[in-house]
């Protein structure tokens, strides 16, 4: 039988459930930024607005990422969401650290990784329960 798990180009990544869907979050932030910024420029977006777009951004990010991851991985949806969304916020301090050089361990700071994680949590326990029997 055919398996579509590990082929195209996406089947080297999809082998590991934790990057998949990091890549998919990565990209669904990516295009949702460019969105942003879109509308930024051509309307009348205050500072304030672009924050919590950034932040609802994140979250939807984070979300549909993990739900990839967890049906990538078939099981423990839970345990690869909550990953998936550790990652990407780390990576998100990784990027902030690198580009305005600043780092510090704050309860805000650590609160917004707790609520990556428990976003992911989230959408893999959805990507499980969503999942047919095949």
């Amino acid at each position: 039988m055919y398996d579509t798990k590990s082929s195209g180009r996406l089947g080297a990544i999809r082998r590991y459930p934790v990057l998949y869907g990091c890549f998919w979050a990565l990209m669904l932030a990516a295009i949702g930024i460019v969105i942003v910024f879109l509308i930024a420029q051509l309307g009348d977006l205050q500072p304030r607005g672009i924050t919590a777009a950034a932040y609802i951004i994140h979250c939807i990010a984070v979300f549909f990422g993990s739900l990839a991851a967890s049906r990538s991985a078939q099981s423990r949806g839970w345990l690869y969401g909550s990953l998936t969304g550790l990652l990407y916020a780390l990576l998100m301090i990784a990027i902030g650290l690198f580009v305005y050089n600043t780092f510090t361990i704050d309860p805000s700071g650590l609160f917004r990784v707790f609520l990556m994680a428990a976003i992911g949590a989230f959408g893999g326990m959805i990507a499980m329960a969503t999942t047919g029997d095949d």
